[in-house]
């Protein structure tokens, strides 16, 4: 009798032990569920992942794919922390980062080496948690054994669906012409020696012409089911108001890589305006994408395979910088950012360029906005006070106060260095202000 009354004496207290631990768990996902914990979550995760995977962390629209991922994956494993066992629920956003690394003809490696390393990066994190939080007098083992459990069975589960996903995908995707296609482009970004006769041949374009690349995509965590339709019905809009031939592929799950291809170079004011027409001339109603939050970068017009890598190169650079700077432009050519976009790839440097060139015309006073533009806009136009008055829609005598205003920050006249100042202020506009005419990174 008194063996049995130990016995249950130590259930009693193995369930009063667990009912703490879910408590506390119950406590600290509540607590962990602010955006500021998130951010810190996500920033620790990704980062990891991105220093495993470089084919990531060069690729801006994965990485905004890898974000939402992570933080959705994240949100729900919050809500499910406090269940005995942990329930798997992905979120959409875990599906189309799979989807992006098959569209792209990645490896299933890649989306192997995603969840390694976030497994690494989770339970550092979780161990940290508990060394550094208040336990309130519970065993921190058996706290760490209990989150460790959890996200153990929620990575392992996670993998377990999305390799079906990634496999599926990645089988759709080498089927028939399309997947050919694929494969053609693909090995030409690459750099693979591919003749520009076996290029004609597999992709039914006309490759020997100029081309000049676009990357089409839409911002936000939720994109619409039909997203790659849509901005498919962008490109071909594109290529009819050019009289282009057109030729396209997706490349993520709100993302389109395509090149408009014609005997002479197509040029970025070219496109802008066909995409300022297809804004305009074209409603909702009607079923266009006219409306939607879709965005466009483009590179620079070149002929033959050669062209085309190199311009769809200069395109992904051009968006990079895109989703580098705080606006929501829905244009960015690779010509009108070209030197900030080399620039901005020796951070440092930039820094000092900025530091030296502009001076006191870099302080993060709002004041100064229309002080930076207005010179931007006169060193464009060649320093024509004219043409910059039209730009800015502003009187001849305001852009000639605001030009001798910033000469007096610069500490001399526009005259001199401009190249040097047309590229701090493009750095600028990429990096955003700060403190004593240092710069740092926009959030978002």
């Amino acid at each position: 009798m008194a063996q049995e009354a130990d016995a249950g004496s130590d259930a009693g207290s193995d369930a009063q032990a667990q009912e703490q631990i879910v408590a506390w768990v119950q406590a600290y996902a509540a607590r962990t569920a602010r955006r500021s914990e998130l951010d810190a979550f996500v920033t620790r995760v990704d980062d990891t992942i991105m220093a495993a995977i470089p084919e990531i962390a060069r690729d801006p629209a994965l990485v905004l794919d890898l974000h939402a991922s992570t933080r959705a994956q994240f949100q729900i494993f919050l809500s499910l922390l406090e269940r005995p066992a942990q329930e798997v629920l992905l979120p959409p956003q875990a599906v189309d980062l799979a989807l992006s690394l098959a569209r792209r003809q990645l490896d299933l490696g890649v989306l192997l080496q995603v969840y390694r390393s976030a497994s690494s990066a989770v339970w550092e994190y979780f161990t940290e948690v508990v060394r550094t939080a208040d336990t309130e007098g519970l065993d921190r083992t058996d706290l760490l054994v209990y989150l460790w459990s959890h996200g153990g069975a929620w990575i392992n589960g996670a993998v377990e669906q999305l390799i079906g996903v990634f496999s599926a995908e990645r089988e759709a995707t080498l089927q028939g012409a399309i997947a050919r296609r694929s494969e053609v482009v693909h090995a030409i970004l690459r750099g693979e020696q591919v003749s520009l006769t076996e290029a004609t041949t597999a992709l039914g374009h006309p490759v020997r012409d100029q081309h000049t690349a676009v990357v089409l995509w839409e911002d936000g965590e939720a994109a619409a089911p039909d997203v790659l339709t849509r901005l498919s019905v962008v490109v071909n809009g594109l290529g009819a108001d050019l009289a282009a031939s057109v030729l396209s592929i997706p490349a993520g799950r709100a993302e389109v890589w395509a090149w408009l291809t014609s005997r002479q170079p197509i040029g970025a004011t070219a496109v802008r305006a066909a995409v300022t027409e297809l804004l305009q001339g074209r409603g909702e109603d009607d079923g266009s994408p006219a409306g939607a939050a879709w965005r466009i970068a483009v590179g620079c017009p070149g002929a033959g395979v050669a062209g085309l890598r190199h311009s769809h190169r200069e395109a992904v650079d051009a968006q990079r910088h895109a989703l580098g700077v705080a606006s929501d432009a829905r244009w960015t050519a690779y010509a009108d950012v070209e030197l900030a976009a080399l620039v901005a790839g020796n951070e440092a440097g930039a820094r000092r360029l900025v530091e030296r060139e502009l001076g006191g015309l870099a302080d993060p006073d709002p004041s100064l906005d229309r002080l930076r533009e207005t010179v931007a806009a006169f060193l464009a136009h060649g320093a024509s006070v004219e043409l910059a008055a039209a730009e800015l829609f502003v009187h001849k005598n305001t852009v000639r106060y605001r030009v001798a205003r910033a000469e007096e920050l610069l500490g001399h006249p526009l005259s001199q260095r401009r190249t040097e100042v047309a590229v701090a202020l493009a750095c600028l506009e990429r990096f955003g202000t700060g403190t004593g005419g240092w710069f740092s990174p926009r959030p978002g």
